[in-house]
């Protein structure tokens, strides 16, 4: 499995979080907790932290794995993008992700 540099790490973080203050407004921000090559994305609302997403690298900035948070199991499931893909890039991911998890609560 690939692993990410960390300027890649950085750029996604960095740019997720931009994107995620334009186009999730009910989020205050959104981070990521890396473990080898997953990326766990975490919005943060203001009352709370809401697990969203783990993106997969697989070697290309472009396309990554995606799996939805399943708060009825606590766990990760690889779930198709909107796109119909499998793979796609970390803005699509949470785009998926916001709209299910935010959707749920309201937000959206």
């Amino acid at each position: 499995m690939p692993i990410p540099s960390r300027p890649l790490k950085d750029q996604v973080e960095g740019s997720l979080d931009h994107y995620a203050s334009q186009a999730w407004p009910q989020l205050e921000e959104v981070t990521i907790r890396w473990r080898g090559s997953y990326g766990y994305l975490v919005g943060h609302l203001p009352d709370e932290d809401l697990p969203l997403a783990r993106i997969e690298y697989l070697g290309d900035p472009q396309h990554w794995a995606f799996a939805l948070y399943q708060a009825s199991s606590e766990d990760y499931q690889e779930t198709v993008l909107p796109s119909g893909q499998w793979t796609g890039t970390p803005k699509e991911a949470l785009d998926c992700a916001c709209g299910v998890h935010l959707a749920a609560l309201g937000e959206h």
